[in-house]
């Protein structure tokens, strides 16, 4: 199958590229470089087609379509800073470059539409966190992705363009380089304490996340392509259905690389920071079938052996 990642220099799309290319399918890359970088797909970037371009490209983003039976939507602006440094640019890309992608693929007849939301649209409700909550996003960022979510339903219910919307908990892994201060906190931690460094823990440490590993987020994207039954604008929490204190993820890492760094800790820097974060997977074990694969142990493990 022909399929589109947006977004596909980047951390998240780059890992769902490789598995596609792994697979046997015909993967285009369209990603404008801000943090993507063409070292991420080194293995694979003369098995790929690659498109420097951006989804506000509304002329560009329709002749890609062509041809195309899937659609996996990673291209964003990804983070609160980004939202504090261009708020206008932000919401453009998140929510302008969204409906150009979902327009063309109605236009192009694509099968699925696979794009990222976010667990940062439940704020600070308690888990574990399930799909039917009320939600309230705290912040511009989640408030586009939960845009997204709205629009997608709409294309499904008027058009009948099959979309999947995986609400992605805290996602750590490969490729997080160019992301810089926007990575993981599990891989900012990592990089510090390989230096002999103290992580920088907000608060007393003891807020937590659902830690994911984004190969897991990887295989929750296949799911959601190739499961059999219809998806009209199905929305999906992808996690591992745990959590961790950030305290407990320092001490995760200590054992892992055989040190004993304490934290550093610091006042929270943000308004709406999130304090505990556990989702709730029952909805897409059951649906797609989804199982993940790896504990924050195994999961920091397997990406020190691919560093």
């Amino acid at each position: 199958m022909k399929v589109l990642v947006t977004g596909g220099c980047g951390f998240i799309g780059s890992n769902i590229a490789e598995a596609l290319v792994a697979e046997g399918h015909e993967v285009v890359i369209l990603d404008n470089f801000f943090l993507g970088r063409t070292g991420n797909i080194e293995t694979i970037k003369d098995q790929v087609t690659l498109v420097k371009g951006d989804i506000r490209d509304e002329k560009l983003v329709m002749e890609i379509m062509d041809g195309v039976g899937s659609v996996i939507h990673q291209a964003a602006a990804s983070s609160s800073g980004m939202f504090r440094s261009d708020l206008k640019g932000a919401v453009a890309i998140n929510v302008d470059g969204t409906i150009n992608l979902l327009n063309a693929a109605k236009e192009k007849n694509v099968k699925r539409f696979i794009y990222a939301s976010t667990s940062s649209i439940y704020a600070n409700n308690q888990p574990p966190l399930r799909e039917d909550m009320f939600v309230l996003p705290p912040n511009f960022y989640a408030a586009t992705k939960l845009e997204k979510e709205y629009l997608a339903a709409i294309f499904s219910q008027d058009y009948g363009l099959e979309t999947v919307g995986l609400r992605y908990m805290s996602v750590y892994g490969p490729h997080e380089e160019g992301k810089g201060i926007y990575a993981n906190l599990v891989t900012q931690f990592l990089w510090s304490m390989q230096k002999g460094e103290q992580p920088v823990v907000y608060g007393d440490g003891r807020q937590t996340r659902d830690f994911t590993y984004v190969k897991d987020i990887v295989q929750a994207n296949m799911l959601a392509m190739t499961v059999k039954k219809k998806m009209l604008g199905r929305i999906f929490n992808v996690g591992t259905g745990t959590s961790h204190s950030l305290v407990e993820l320092v001490s995760i890492i200590n054992k892992i690389l055989g040190t004993d760094i304490q934290p550093k800790y610091a006042d929270i820097p943000v308004k709406g920071y999130i304090l505990t974060q556990r989702a709730d997977i029952s909805r897409i074990s059951e649906t797609l079938d989804y199982k993940p694969r790896y504990s924050l142990e195994s999961g920091i493990k397997d990406m020190l052996a691919l560093s």
